[in-house]
């Protein structure tokens, strides 16, 4: 979950790290830190925001390494944070992802007399390979030993005192771009590296990168033997990393999805025919996701289970309840915006040992979760840069409408219909008695300490999401149920002014209005979110008039209204506290 950057061989190399870190901070922003080699290695550190460094002390290089960090082991210090630079100098490391053996390697080390300095496990690793390489430089063969004796999820990149970087990749993303003036760059993310490089190359698992003489070379790390790297051209467009006139990344990705919504369905014609035979044909449907896209599984798991019954929702950190299941006649849809979730690739990974066919839908172009599967759906929404998922979980949740209707009409005329909702949701964003009651309502509820969403059927997920938005981005208590959980103890939560959001379509609205005045006899604030107003009501959000797509318009009102609750609040709804957009640990 942290992100690395690096420059090699241009004279501004720092100012490009630097400017890399911030585009990728949404991966980890405790602390970050930069090394530039100028005859010695130098570095500086900090905790904090990078935005929050105007201008950095490090004199530029050629050659410089950075990281942005969210702390796993040790707490948020400028000691804990990367770069780590060796005892004797000759080299400093970077690394994303958790050495799970650590401890036992910490152990070892502390008898032979390292004395460690920080609280990390990466410093582990700098013990090791200071170690293994003695007096010599760093080579193949003893980069390649400390490796092996590395388990879990680690990708490391190292800068020594000769000019020289080695990079490793496993579990963990790492990408090495290459520019017009044969400038090298590597970075956790693509859409960050598209800024500095023309073509790219993504590193496989257990593959060794070495840097020298402005050279680039690739290794297989169990055989040693050299590999050819293929560069990639980029495709600047579809990762474009900008505000534009908005002052907040979370704000403009809400306002996006009147477009990006009809992006989703850019490849269906090509890929749904064949995803739809598999479909017909396997034994077991498996949705898969964690966090937003978990509920987005959900949603999309309700879509299908209108047309096959044997579909089934599994959240990735869950597989182990559901391994002795698969097997060769099943199939999986897996979600991920960023194609690199940890608990989601594990989660293929033992499918895939169990021959189950995989479906990747995912919005990153070349992630390890659209490299691995055996049909890959590419979400197309664009760079996402809010760490809370907005136009992704959308996206997602419409290919499994669209999906849905494929399988039932065999045709694509859904098309027309989301193209009429983009429309109509365009005219609601701009709507400004919408938007001022959205803000009022997020003014009544940043007063609050508690908060319950109520959702049935269709809209069940929806209220599952809307609750995580409320407190990842903005720290209020959210719970969110299905209705028909409220006589069986939810009820006991409600008293006096505690506010309830009830979400309505036209299939829940006899229940809802049921479970509406249920919890206003018990005191409770009612807020409807809805197409139209119910005397139920004390406070009415109105949807656009488009009744298929409730469940996306109701997401929409939940971003909405953590965003407005967050500013309220004060806090920054692009970045919230101890989250990271890409979870690459476990």
């Amino acid at each position: 979950m942290c992100g690395i950057y690096a420059c090699l061989g241009d004279t501004s190399a720092t100012d490009k790290v630097l400017a890399g870190l911030k585009r990728i901070e949404y991966r980890g922003y405790d602390s970050w830190g930069i090394a530039a080699l100028n005859s010695k290695i130098k570095i500086e550190k900090h905790i904090g925001k990078i935005g929050l460094v105007k201008k950095l002390k490090l004199n530029s290089g050629e050659i410089a390494i950075g990281h942005t960090r969210w702390a796993t082991h040790g707490g948020v210090t400028v000691k804990n944070a990367h770069p780590h630079l060796a005892s004797n100098g000759k080299f400093t490391l970077v690394q994303n992802g958790v050495l799970e053996n650590y401890q036992e390697l910490k152990n070892k080390l502390e008898k032979d007399g390292y004395q460690f300095q920080t609280e990390t496990d990466t410093e582990v690793i700098v013990a090791l390979l200071e170690k293994s390489i003695g007096e010599e430089q760093i080579n193949l063969k003893n980069f390649s030993e400390v490796i092996k004796k590395m388990t879990g999820r680690n990708t490391i990149l190292v800068l020594t005192k000769n000019g020289e970087v080695w990079a490793y990749r496993q579990g963990s993303p790492l990408i090495v771009g290459q520019s017009k003036n044969d400038s090298f760059f590597f970075s956790s993310d693509l859409a960050s590296i598209s800024h500095d490089s023309q073509s790219y190359h993504v590193l496989d698992n257990q593959e060794i990168i070495h840097f020298a003489d402005q050279k680039i070379n690739s290794y297989d790390s169990k055989n040693l033997t050299k590999k050819k790297i293929s560069f990639q051209k980029m495709n600047q467009e579809a990762l474009e990393i900008d505000k534009g006139n908005y002052p907040h990344f979370m704000l403009k990705e809400i306002h996006e999805q009147k477009e990006s919504l009809q992006k989703v369905l850019a490849k269906s014609e090509k890929i749904f025919p064949q995803l739809a035979k598999k479909i017909e044909s396997s034994r077991n449907i498996y949705i898969v996701g964690a966090g937003s896209a978990s509920y987005a599984a959900a949603s999309i798991a309700f879509e299908l289970r209108k047309h096959q019954q044997n579909i089934y929702h599994l959240p990735a950190y869950d597989y182990a309840d559901f391994d002795n299941l698969f097997g060769p006649k099943d199939l999986a849809i897996i979600l991920s915006q960023s194609g690199e979730t940890a608990d989601t690739i594990e989660t293929v990974e033992q499918m895939k040992n169990k021959g189950v066919f995989i479906v990747s839908v995912v919005n990153m172009p070349s992630s390890t979760l659209m490299n691995i599967a055996n049909l890959a759906y590419p979400l197309n929404v664009g760079a996402e840069v809010g760490v809370a998922s907005t136009k992704a979980l959308t996206g997602h949740i419409l290919f499994g409408m669209a999906l849905a209707h494929y399988l039932e009409k065999k045709d694509f005329s859904f098309k027309r219909e989301v193209l009429q909702f983009s429309q109509q949701l365009n005219k609601w964003l701009t709507n400004q008695k919408i938007m001022t009651k959205i803000k009022k309502t997020a003014n009544f509820l940043s007063k609050k300490n508690d908060l319950y969403i109520l959702g049935r059927g269709q809209l069940l997920p929806c209220a599952l999401e809307f609750a995580l938005k409320i407190k990842e981005v903005s720290y209020l208590h959210a719970e969110g149920f299905s209705a028909g959980e409220l006589k069986h103890g939810v009820i006991a939560l409600i008293e006096k002014d505690t506010p309830v959001i009830c979400l309505f379509n036209k299939e829940n609205r006899a229940e809802m209005i049921s479970s509406a005045h249920e919890v206003k006899a018990r005191g409770a604030k009612v807020i409807g979110i809805a197409e139209k107003n119910e005397e139920v009501f004390d406070i009415f959000i109105k949807l656009p008039q488009a009744k298929k797509f409730t469940n996306l318009s109701s997401i929409i009102v939940a971003q909405l209204l953590t965003y407005e609750i967050a500013l309220l609040k004060k806090l920054d709804p692009d970045k919230p506290r101890n989250l990271a957009k890409s979870v690459t640990v476990k």
